[in-house]
């Protein structure tokens, strides 16, 4: 099995870097599934409206799916690290604006960790 790509670009081609996009289009599709499920898992458990729960877990059946063809493509290590950071960012800022829970500057900086230690792992290095 050949080595799989990270998602840093890797070189030139005619003045344009080589990107893999469709394994951005993925990620970012993913956690936005993953995002809006959990928006759909906490407005159920707010209302108990069942359709909201059955929303949630179809949204996260489809963000397991476009995971499951992210690992074809690149490193699990990277690719779950910038899901589930990308993820824990956009719920923890949705959280505190849509259902006024707690953003303290404690938290706030867990979220700057979390961000670096994805930038950290998406940068690859020596192996």
């Amino acid at each position: 099995m050949g080595a799989k790509p990270d998602l840093a670009p890797t070189g030139w081609r005619k003045g344009v870097q080589s990107v893999d996009w469709l394994l951005w289009g993925m990620l970012v599709a993913a956690a936005a599934c993953e995002f809006v499920g959990d928006l759909a898992f906490k407005w159920w458990a707010e209302t108990d409206r069942w359709p909201a729960l059955a929303a949630g877990l179809a949204l996260y059946a489809l963000a397991l799916i476009l995971f499951a063809h992210m690992l074809r493509r690149a490193e699990l290590a990277v690719i779950f690290a910038l899901w589930v950071g990308v993820a824990a960012v956009l719920v923890a800022v949705a959280g505190w604006l849509f259902f006024d829970e707690a953003l303290s500057p404690r938290h706030i900086c867990g979220l700057i960790l979390v961000v670096g230690g994805v930038l950290l792992l998406q940068s690859g290095g020596a192996k």
